[in-house]
């Protein structure tokens, strides 16, 4: 009889895990904003009591949490956990640029988010290219 339950219990137990797989996680695309300068506690950067950071919105493509290609985006006024976000005009941005003494790019993101992934997927496309294309059936066989 306890054979039977344990015997039971084993089947629940491993449909269950492989009823609850994971997806890949994959960004196709996701929003994503990059904090680009922490501006000072100023009254005027005051929103729903949180203060406002200068942020970079960007959709990004990628598999596996490594980023594949970036869109281009755009400057934002974001909160401290990077939640909420707020357009900024030219304007208002070169009003930020002078007050706060910014020099900003035109694409603030680090080499891993521009170009770190890429190679990641090339040369996992190359080991898998070498492995199809880099055996050999005319090899003889040693006896």
């Amino acid at each position: 009889m306890k054979q039977l339950l344990l015997i039971t219990a084993a089947i629940f137990f491993t449909t269950n895990i492989y009823a609850r797989r994971r997806r890949i996680p994959a960004c196709l695309p996701c929003e994503k904003i990059h904090l680009v300068e922490d501006l000072p506690n100023d009254e005027s950067l005051l929103e729903q009591g949180s203060y406002l950071n200068l942020g970079y919105l960007y959709e990004e493509y990628g598999i596996i949490f490594i980023p594949a290609w970036n869109k281009e985006g755009k400057y934002v006024l974001t909160n401290e956990d990077e939640t909420t976000y707020y357009d900024v005009s030219e304007d208002e941005l070169a009003k930020l640029k002078e007050q706060y003494n910014l020099e900003l790019s035109p694409n603030p993101l680090s080499f891993w988010k521009k170009i770190g992934g890429k190679i990641i997927y090339l040369i996992v496309i190359g080991l898998i290219i070498y492995g199809y294309l880099g055996k050999d059936d005319d090899e003889p066989e040693e006896a």
